[in-house]
This record gives C-alpha cells, sequence and structure tokens, in this order.
C-alpha cells in the first residue's frame, strides 16, 4: 500500500512540474532572435558574488561596470567593517589588468576570457560576461544548423546548435508564451571546457526585464560563481579612466599569457634618466 501511495505522488509531483507547449513548435531562428542582442549598452551593479578561485572560496560585495565593448571594472571590496577592497580588475577593452591587493600582484595581459580565468575564475570574456549579465546568448548561432526541442519539466524550448567545435545549447522559458520567451539557462560546450550559467530572481530595470541572480558553473572546477545584485542599473554614465589602473610601486608584476600557460613575473620596468650633456 505504502508503494502505491509513494508511486502515487511521484506521478501528481511530476505532473505539476510537467508543461506543454503552447504555441506551434517555432522556427530556431525566431527564438535565437529573441535572447539575442537586446538595446542595453552598458551597466553598473552592486550587490554580493560567492566564487571560487584560486585563492579559494571569494565571499565579497561586489560593485561593477560593464558594456557591450567588453569594458569592464570589478571592485571586490570585504563586508563591513573593514570595507577593504582586496580585488580590483578592469579592462578597457584591449587590455586586461588585475591588482589582487590582498598578495600585492598585479596581473596585466590582453583581455581575454583566458585572463578573467586565471584571476576570478570565469573562464568568460568581459564582452561574453556582459551579456550573460543581461540575459542575452553571448554565443551566436544562425538557425541554420540549429535544433529545436521542448524540455517539459522546464516549460522551455531548447535550442542546440553547433559551429566550428562549439556546441551552444539553450533553454528559453517558453510555457508563458511567446512574447514571454526569456533566457532561463545556457550551456555551451568545447573540447576541453562546458559553462553552464542558470537565472533567477527577473525584475524589470529601467524598462527591461533581467536576472538579479546568476550562477555559473563549469566543467573541472569545483564549486561554483553566483552573481547576486541588490541594485542594478541599465546604460549608465561611464568615465573611460574607471576601466584602467596604474600598477602600485611596490606590486609584483605577473603577465597573463595563454591559458595554459601560467602567468610568468615580470621585472617592473626601469625609468629612463636622461644623461648630463657635459658639451662633447
Amino acid at each position: 500500500m505504502k508503494t502505491v501511495i509513494l508511486c502515487l505522488l511521484l506521478l501528481a509531483a511530476s505532473a505539476c512540474t510537467s508543461y506543454k507547449r503552447p504555441y506551434t513548435t517555432p522556427m530556431a531562428t525566431d527564438v535565437l532572435n529573441a535572447v539575442s542582442a537586446r538595446e542595453i549598452q552598458g551597466l553598473r551593479a552592486r550587490g554580493k558574488v560567492d566564487t571560487f578561485t584560486s585563492r579559494g572560496r571569494l565571499k565579497v560585495n561586489v560593485f561593477m561596470l560593464a558594456d557591450r565593448q567588453g569594458r569592464l571594472r570589478f571592485d571586490a571590496v570585504t563586508p563591513p567593517p573593514m570595507n577593504a577592497t582586496v580585488l580590483l580588475v578592469t579592462s578597457d577593452g584591449a587590455q586586461f589588468i588585475a591588482n589582487d591587493r590582498d598578495h600585492n600582484l598585479y596581473f596585466v595581459g590582453p583581455t581575454r576570457a583566458c585572463a578573467v580565468a586565471q584571476v576570478l575564475g570565469i573562464r568568460l570574456s568581459p564582452a561574453e560576461l556582459f551579456a550573460l549579465l543581461v540575459a542575452e546568448n553571448p554565443w551566436p548561432a544562425t538557425g541554420a544548423n540549429a535544433t529545436v526541442g521542448w524540455d517539459r519539466e522546464c516549460g522551455c524550448e531548447v535550442i542546440t546548435a553547433t559551429e566550428g567545435g562549439r556546441t551552444v545549447k539553450l533553454w528559453v522559458l517558453g510555457h508563458r508564451g511567446r512574447a514571454n520567451w526569456r533566457l532561463e539557462k545556457a550551456e555551451v560546450t568545447t573540447a576541453s571546457s562546458r559553462i553552464q550559467v542558470e537565472y533567477r530572481g527577473w525584475k524589470k530595470v529601467d524598462g527591461h526585464l533581467v536576472p538579479m541572480r546568476m550562477r555559473i558553473t563549469q566543467k573541472g572546477v569545483k564549486g561554483d560563481a553566483v552573481f547576486h545584485w541588490s541594485r542594478l542599473e541599465l546604460d549608465p554614465e561611464m568615465e573611460a579612466d574607471a576601466f584602467w589602473q596604474i600598477p602600485p610601486v611596490d606590486a609584483e608584476i605577473r603577465r597573463v599569457h595563454d591559458c595554459d600557460v601560467p602567468p610568468v613575473k615580470l621585472e617592473p620596468p626601469v625609468p629612463h634618466v636622461p644623461q648630463e650633456d657635459d658639451g662633447k
């Protein structure tokens, strides 16, 4: 009798989380267009980030500026009463700089996903990170080679596209109708990596529906990275010098190279001292 009751409860639970597509099967291009680039160029955010880095688990208050050009400013600040900046990351779209103030290390290199991974533990370029923060698909794919499926538990359209050794899989909320399509989960897989992003806490900000919570998990990386915003502003005015920093005089400078090559120590540049003209 207990077995029968348990089976009935399991069937009831599955029925409650099973959705049917409320419209005819859509074209992949229609769904992809719904989660492509939106009319959002930049953001300013304040909240908390809980992530696993090379230094271990990092739980900090965060102030962030980011835009579609790949510019980024990430201030990680310890909770009160210290309120000390332990990590400052900037990118002007070309140059990536990270100042690890806890260890007096200064990382410099080109703006690439591997540079971000070495410092923040997240293998995403600043431009990809921005797109994900505003719930866009940062890995564009044409509908020509994409398949469409339906996830009954999520109530989502599932778009799968493979291009150049990269497979992108998107879960787009669909059970509320086409007009409410939004990105619920995204996954990109290559031969050596897999990143998955999940969204929660949707809120309308400056006329746009955006998630206030984002969770990133990666293949081969212990733990996850969770962004939880308490305040989010879209398309704020941003000064260009916010995305640049000068190394401290006594900092150990390291160059961020390829993802598979650890950063190496660089000696600080020796200032040029002009010689006095002795008249000869």
